[in-house]
């Protein structure tokens, strides 16, 4: 199915600035910041990680050190925050795991003098956070409903993930998505798919609900694999269902040039990098830095993603 999407991305106002903290100096001329990557093998990641290391470049006096686990787990990531808090790093840039998990680890952190800020997810009580850097989810959720809704033409069955706890970025835009619907697209029904994140829950939600004719997906990786699931289905069953999905990894992008879904709320995770490191860098200085900081999003379509306004927002394999 061709559908026309169009993209009015909501934009959100910063909230008031934090007064300004004492002065950290830098080591040896230096700002030491880290960032820690959600993972290290998602795009995402590796765009948030080019923006932080060329933001760095500009500015001329911060040694950026990047690390991360490979898999999203707060297991793994907690000895990765152990080991740079030991590092003598003086500002902590984070993707947290799990909300609530990083929370020791990171007060900890917090309690010898190191700035934290949280980056594209955050923790559940971020108190001693100097910033939450993130697009805003339940805004872009909510996007991401009225474009699904129009491309199933107002009625319908949409299968959309469950909301797990500790991911509170991933919980906002489905809450988002699903308050949407119920306010302003009645004629559409809701169900949900398993927990798990393998082709069998997509393949159970299918034959459970043979009705669906839309498809939300939170991120890149759940995308895929719903895109595979899809084309097992029937010509006549596939035809009929359109899919949105967070993030613009490249392979994703793949998916959507050869009509496999239908649209993409792109985030800005080179930006949520780049500002990670600068406000880093304003709060080892002692200026203010706003509580929290919205990057926003861009709708992406096949007619729109030749065009390099949109193309620069596909996610990075690499830094070049």
């Amino acid at each position: 199915m061709r559908h026309v999407f169009t993209a009015g991305l909501s934009a959100l106002l910063l909230a008031s600035a934090l007064p300004a903290s004492a002065q950290t100096a830098p080591i040896g001329g230096k700002y030491k910041i880290a960032l820690i990557l959600g993972t290290t093998t998602d795009n995402f990641y590796t765009s948030m990680q080019c923006g932080a290391v060329e933001a760095a470049r500009k500015l001329g006096d911060v040694e950026l050190t990047v690390q991360g686990a490979p898999r999203w787990d707060a297991t793994l990531q907690t000895p990765v925050v152990n080991a740079v808090t030991a590092s003598g790093v003086q500002a902590i840039a984070i993707a947290v795991n799990d909300g609530r998990a990083l929370y020791a680890p990171l007060k900890a952190a917090s309690d010898k003098g190191i700035k934290i800020l949280g980056v594209d997810t955050r923790l559940a009580d971020s108190s001693f956070v100097v910033t939450n850097i993130s697009s805003d989810n339940r805004a872009l959720g909510a996007e991401a409903a009225r474009t699904l809704a129009k491309l199933m033409g107002e009625k319908g069955t949409a299968l959309i993930p469950p909301i797990t706890p500790g991911i509170t970025t991933v919980a906002d835009r489905i809450q988002g998505f699903i308050d949407e619907m119920k306010a302003k697209h009645k004629n559409i029904k809701i169900v949900y798919k398993g927990i798990s994140e393998d082709a069998s829950a997509f393949s159970a939600a299918f034959a459970a609900n043979p009705d669906i004719t839309g498809m939300f997906l939170i991120a890149n990786n759940e995308a895929l694999v719903a895109a595979g699931a899809i084309r097992q289905l029937p010509a006549e069953r596939r035809d009929k269902i359109s899919v949105v999905s967070f993030d613009a990894a490249p392979a994703l992008v793949d998916a959507l040039k050869a009509n496999q879904i239908q649209a993409i709320v792109a985030q800005k995770p080179a930006q949520m990098g780049a500002l990670a490191v600068q406000m880093a860098r304003k709060a080892l200085m002692g200026q203010p830095v706003a509580k929290s900081i919205p990057t926003g999003g861009v709708g992406l379509t096949a007619s729109n993603i030749g065009l390099p306004a949109y193309s620069q927002y596909v996610y990075k394999s690499t830094c070049k």
